[in-house]
């Protein structure tokens, strides 16, 4: 039997885009996962998932040109975040698998991931590179702690970035009756393992399972976009079988905003190839110089109004503070302000902690005034630690030494 496979997005309940992007067509499936905004995130994922529109593997090492597609798209995106300011700090992680023959073959960059629902069993395929991936792998944190860590949302390697990318690739055998799930962290980092193994454990439609994964991700709260896709190599489990390609290709075509469901479990409506054509129009120089003067009169029009709806934690002379706003200057004119001080110093936080408020990531004000006060309980454990250690320090007796002279006495 051929392969079958399903898909499914959702925004979530907090963004207000989607910056996800899938491609799902016997034998190629990617999930791509867009950062640096709603616009150049999604433009980053989008660029990931159409490059395997054209990809067919016919060399003897699907890892080597998996690497080598994956290294010209790491390419096509750096050059355009440098060329065109309005897609600056753009990025996008993306976990792409091939099913050739009787083996499958990853490739991955970033935090989504890959799993194999096998025999009643849930693995996880690839490894996160992230923050607190590492901090997991070097024995710093618990994969329970991890879940749990402030910085989970760091990622330590994506395409875009530089110049250059390192491709984490690698082989299996399937065997009959065996899933493989490709998700963005919209959904591992929502529900835990035992929950995606208790769906896939049903085995009677891929469809529906991506559906009931999608509906668990948003009853956990949805916070941050959510995209799967669902594979049977020996199409043992019912899905779509990829022999009526073209809706799920425009999907794919349309990024993260035309594969984005209304609600929880709804197939999204078959998009219109006038908006296919809209979209191939915005990725020329015309269109983007188009919607950027569309992006400035919005700014100059509503700038107000989303200094007032979004928040960021950043620094102020040594002061780490959350601002109101965007980090952005529009001419002489600041888009945010200081919503509120806080007494934890920049110059006293940990490396990666720096890292992050130098992101300037734009969150709610309860994802802000969380992050704020998760520095400055960190900042008065450390002083409280250095107290009690000078306090250990000072109680320490200490003995008083004799002065020696010599055997014939003072001279």
């Amino acid at each position: 039997m051929p392969p079958t496979f399903a898909t499914a997005t959702h925004t979530g309940l907090v963004r207000r885009s989607n910056e996800d992007s899938l491609f799902a067509r016997t034998p190629v499936f990617a999930v791509a996962d867009g950062m640096g905004g709603a616009q150049a995130g999604e433009v980053a994922s989008g660029m990931a998932a159409q490059a395997f529109e054209w990809f067919a593997p016919q060399g003897k090492s699907p890892e080597q040109e998996l690497t080598r597609l994956i290294a010209k798209v790491n390419s096509g995106i750096h050059e355009l975040a440098v060329s065109d300011p309005s897609m600056a700090g753009m990025g996008t992680t993306l976990t792409a698998a091939v099913i050739r023959g009787g083996e499958v073959t990853f490739a991955h960059v970033g935090d989504s991931r890959a799993y194999l629902w096998r025999q009643g069993a849930l693995t996880q395929v690839t490894e996160d590179h992230s923050l607190v991936g590492e901090m997991v792998r070097s024995g710093q944190l618990t994969s329970a702690e991890a879940d749990e860590h402030p910085q989970r949302s760091i990622i330590t390697r994506a395409l875009g970035v530089d110049p250059e990318i390192v491709v984490d690739t690698m082989t299996m055998p399937w065997s009959p009756g065996d899933v493989f799930l490709l998700c963005s962290d919209g959904l591992s980092s929502m529900i835990p393992d035992t929950v995606i193994a208790a769906v896939l454990a049903r085995g009677e439609d891929l469809r529906a399972e991506a559906r009931e994964l999608i509906k668990a991700a948003i009853a956990a709260g949805g916070r941050d976009n959510i995209s799967l896709v669902l594979f049977a190599p020996d199409g043992s489990v019912a899905g779509d079988t990829g022999s009526e390609p073209e809706s799920q290709t425009e999907k794919i075509r349309l990024g993260g905003a035309g594969a984005r469901f209304a609600e929880a479990g709804e197939d999204p409506a078959p998009p219109k190839t006038a908006m296919g054509r809209i979209r191939a129009w915005l990725t020329t120089i015309a269109g983007r110089i188009a919607t950027g003067l569309v992006l400035a009169a919005i700014l100059l029009a509503g700038g107000w109004l989303v200094s007032r709806q979004l928040y960021y934690v950043g620094v102020e002379g040594d002061n780490v503070v959350i601002y109101r706003g965007v980090p952005y200057n529009l001419g002489p004119w600041s888009l945010s302000g200081i919503y509120r001080n806080s007494p934890v110093k920049y110059s006293e936080l940990q490396p990666f902690e720096q890292d992050r408020v130098d992101q300037a990531e734009i969150q709610t004000k309860g994802g802000a005034e969380t992050m704020l006060d998760n520095y400055s309980a960190e900042a008065r454990q450390r002083k409280q630690d250095a107290d009690r250690k000078a306090a250990e320090a000072a109680q320490t007796p200490t003995t008083p030494q004799t002065p020696t002279f010599p055997a014939g006495g003072l001279p």
